[in-house]
């Protein structure tokens, strides 16, 4: 084992190719709170991320010997897109979601960023907001936005129009606007009751 508390992910790769269970239990042990957390950004309901998660491992369990090392932090990258594509081979398949952005595609596409006030707010902050979107939002954005695939990426991924998806991230960010409009204006209304008190 590596000095660290973790192994490294050749080891993680080494020990799987030697003993699956010792393997996956390495793994599980260093990325499961990553992957967890892959999850609820593609899911506001607890329950439905934890269902992710645990479908997620079978299949990195499953597929593990398919991994190719190609230096640390490769590993992470490998599981979580395993994880996404998981996800949005289950969301391509739901009706609903299908019709949101269709919806969306109706709707008017101005956008109002508000950019410039997201790095005033902390990160665990962002991802509650990103949470509170629609399921076709969330998902677009996610993969826009944080795992970097392009517009023609992710119409091939969900089986959705480029306007869809160009549509879809639209009103997330509009969504997400609004949100961090509303979040400013709480913490600038509780500093002025606490100035009130103080």
């Amino acid at each position: 084992m590596s000095n660290g508390t973790d192994p490294t992910d050749l080891e993680i790769k080494d020990t799987y190719s030697k003993d699956k269970r010792e393997g996956f239990r390495l793994l599980y042990r260093k990325y499961s709170d990553r992957i967890l957390s892959v999850c609820k950004r593609y899911s506001a309901d607890k329950g439905e991320s934890m269902d992710y998660f645990q479908e997620a491992m079978l299949k990195i369990y499953d597929k593990m010997r398919s991994y190719s090392h190609d230096g640390e932090g490769s590993l992470f990258r490998w599981i979580s897109r395993v994880t996404v594509n998981m996800i949005v081979d289950k969301r391509r398949r739901e009706e609903k979601w299908k019709m949101e952005v269709i919806d969306d595609q109706r709707e008017d596409s101005y956008i109002d960023e508000g950019s410039d006030d997201l790095e005033t707010i902390p990160v665990e902050e962002i991802y509650k907001m990103v949470g509170k979107l629609s399921a076709a939002r969330r998902t677009v954005f996610n993969l826009f936005a944080v795992e970097g695939y392009s517009y023609k990426e992710i119409c091939e991924m969900l089986g959705i129009s480029e306007d869809g998806a160009s549509s879809t991230m639209s009103k997330a960010r509009k969504d997400l606007a609004r949100l961090v409009k509303e979040y400013l204006k709480a913490q600038g209304d509780e500093g002025l009751d606490r100035s009130y008190k103080g």
